[in-house]
């Protein structure tokens, strides 16, 4: 199994100390062994399955969606930078997902829920180095506006104990994630939902918006514009959530308000992902409208384009740069996993243009 040395990586990205943002010790060290782990746990799962590797989180999706990501005319001139172009329409791809790495999960238990959103024909440079000349911009988020660790540390003792075959180190893990983390790992990990489309996701980690003096720090939340919520079926299937996605669909369109909340004063921590911004103090604005519209959402093509794709935050404009540990964290892990699971599914590298 081929693996990056720790010793050869660099830390990938300069701190912006104006945004907040803190190098934790040995960061990128932590982020290429954290990156070794889960590689290591792929080739575990899916060594003797050629071409069948599958993501290590948030492996089975629930929905596959074409979209449109419409910037309203009158956003406030501080958020108008990057994608946010007034007026401005974007393509998207959407892919919704549990979020365990076990596929073969019921919809039903309760896990963490995620929406990933691509959007197609952005011009300009990327942040990733191997994919600077995409034209993509990625957005990442879950059910939750707070995340379980905030430092790749952390975040490699969580991921090796719970990668562990003994159930000892898994007894442990309160003790890596401290009362706080432990109370949001449980959440994540038990949360329930009758309706994919019917959920209000969260970046939970940061983002500068805009570069100069002039960029800010935000968060941002994907909001349905209905509030109506489907009942728990009462038997349902294992794999339920995927069909409840298709028979809403199949009758309407669906939206959300895409909304933005800046960081106001140092209340709202960038490095701290386990604490929410409060919205009193720091309010979110509706920036844009994700419209889903009516769609067949078997399409085997596009399923498979998009089990190909990597969903990642460095997927990005300058304008749009991932903030914070984690995020960081992030760069150094996504890009590899990515890049180990086309090289067992023997498929191209490859950012769409079109859907």
């Amino acid at each position: 199994m081929a693996s990056v040395s720790s010793n050869d990586v660099p830390h990938p990205v300069a701190i912006d100390e104006a945004l907040g943002e803190r190098l934790q010790p040995h960061e990128a060290e932590l982020a290429v062994k954290v990156a070794d782990l889960l590689e290591g746990n792929i080739h575990k799962a899916y060594d003797n399955k050629p071409g069948e590797a599958l993501r290590d989180v948030h492996s089975r999706a629930t929905g596959v969606l074409r979209a449109q990501f419409k910037v309203h005319e009158d956003i406030p001139p501080r958020f108008a930078k990057g994608v946010f172009v007034p007026g401005k329409s974007y393509e998207a791809i959407v892919r919704l997902s549990n979020g365990s790495g076990d596929a073969k999960k019921e919809d039903e238990r309760g896990d963490s829920r995620g929406c990933a959103i691509k959007l197609l024909n952005v011009p300009g440079p990327k942040l990733l180095e191997t994919d600077r000349d995409a034209t993509t911009q990625d957005f990442l988020m879950i059910n939750n506006p707070l995340f379980f660790v905030n430092d790749s540390k952390a975040y490699l003792e969580a991921m090796a104990k719970n990668s562990s075959d003994s159930i000892i180190p898994k007894l442990t893990l309160p003790f890596t994630l401290g009362l706080k983390g432990t109370l949001i790992a449980a959440k994540l990990g038990s949360t329930k939902i009758s309706n994919p489309l019917q959920v209000q996701y969260f970046s939970a980690v940061p983002y500068q918006l805009g570069v100069g003096e002039s960029r800010l720090a935000v968060k941002y939340s994907l909001k349905p514009v209905s509030t109506a919520h489907d009942a728990m079926p009462s038997d349902p299937e294992p794999e339920f959530l995927h069909k409840v996605v298709e028979a809403t669909l199949a009758k309407k369109d669906v939206e959300f308000k895409f909304l933005v909340q800046p960081k106001v004063d140092e209340r709202q921590d960038v490095e701290d992902s386990m604490t929410e911004w409060d919205e009193k103090e720091a309010p979110f604005y509706e920036i844009a409208t994700l419209t889903v519209p009516r769609q067949d959402t078997e399409s085997e093509e596009l399923k498979a384009l998009v089990e190909r794709l990597s969903f990642n935050p460095w997927h990005s404009l300058a304008e749009h740069k991932p903030l914070g540990s984690i995020n960081r964290t992030r760069k150094i892990v996504y890009e590899r996993i990515s890049r180990v699971r086309d090289q067992m599914n023997h498929v191209p590298r490859e950012e769409p243009k079109v859907i």
